[in-house]
């Protein structure tokens, strides 16, 4: 059993530290692409941001692992974890989006049905209808909170300016934050929440922030994230809200997918701008795809 302690602690480790280094782009990209913090003091801003999430909030996410996986063997939260790893890893070689809660939940639930201990079909249930209609919430909140701000016409234009810019840092640490209690506190839920493992998870937070979000961040900030500032705004609000509210749920919810939702939700919001479907669809199709795998890879392990 000792081995299987040690592969947990690693496990967990290092899905934390990918997730981290990968997801602070979204998080900071909008206020380091635009200039208003620099990109260390943004991979800091993230990073802080996490910690506070899963040290407040992010126990919770023990309940969810508790009953998406009530015998609690420690070979199944191994197995669950290096499932998700490596979804994870195969999928960024290949640079599709997939989404680490969506893969972990899958192989859980996987695990759970194919050792016959899933006894709460109807928390599943939940999970799956938040997974539908999150990203519709997503888009349409985000469309309204942009024709809302289109529509005001400022007396002093730098002054609405400058409030832009503090709300795109209060907001690239509240995602964090949410990102922390929610897909952090479920990695770490499922490696088992105690204060060594939460105090080798906030090393592996920083490791991840400043070592591996590097050129996730300049692709972030000059790509997906080259937009006005009230497009930045709504979007991150919005994936902020729907994430919290996952959260005090206790339900997992993608950072990610929430936060793609809302972008496109900003991009249709203007009559004259044209949006390209296809890449959103292709995230759409990653949703689908990525539980659906993983729980099929969980019910294989299961059943050995």
């Amino acid at each position: 059993m000792l081995w299987l302690s040690i592969a947990l602690f690693l496990l967990t480790f290092i899905a934390v530290m990918l997730v981290s280094g990968n997801n602070l782009s979204a998080c900071v990209g909008p206020a380091v692409g635009s200039r208003i913090i620099s990109k260390r003091l943004g991979m800091l801003l993230g990073a802080l941001g996490f910690s506070f999430g899963l040290l407040i909030q992010g126990a919770g996410m023990t309940k969810t692992v508790n009953t998406l996986l009530p015998s609690g063997a420690m070979q199944f939260r191994v197995e669950a974890l290096l499932v998700a790893i490596l979804i994870f890893v195969i999928a960024d070689l290949i640079r599709a989006p997939m989404s680490v809660s969506m893969s972990l939940v899958g192989v859980l639930a996987g695990l759970s049905v194919a050792e016959g201990a899933l006894r709460s079909g109807g928390y599943v249930a939940a999970v799956v209808v938040m997974w539908v209609v999150a990203p519709i919430f997503a888009i349409a909140l985000s469309f309204y909170i942009i024709r809302i701000l289109n529509r005001s016409r400022p007396k002093n234009f730098w002054h609405r300016l400058q409030i832009y810019k503090v709300l795109l840092i209060v907001l690239a640490l509240s995602t964090s934050y949410v990102l922390g209690a929610n897909t952090l506190g479920l990695i770490v839920a499922t490696g088992g929440f105690n204060s060594s493992t939460v105090a080798l998870v906030v090393v592996a937070i920083f490791v991840g922030a400043f070592f591996l979000s590097a050129g996730e961040i300049r692709r972030v900030s000059e790509e997906l994230f080259l937009m006005r500032y009230p497009n930045a705004t709504a979007t991150l609000l919005t994936s902020t809200i729907l994430v919290e509210a996952a959260t005090l749920l206790n339900i997992p919810l993608s950072n990610t997918q929430a936060l793609s939702a809302a972008v496109f939700g900003a991009g249709i919001s203007y009559k004259s701008k044209f949006v390209s479907l296809k890449p959103f669809l292709v995230i759409v199709l990653s949703w689908v795809i990525a539980p659906l795998l993983s729980f099929a890879i969980g019910l294989i392990l299961g059943g050995i």
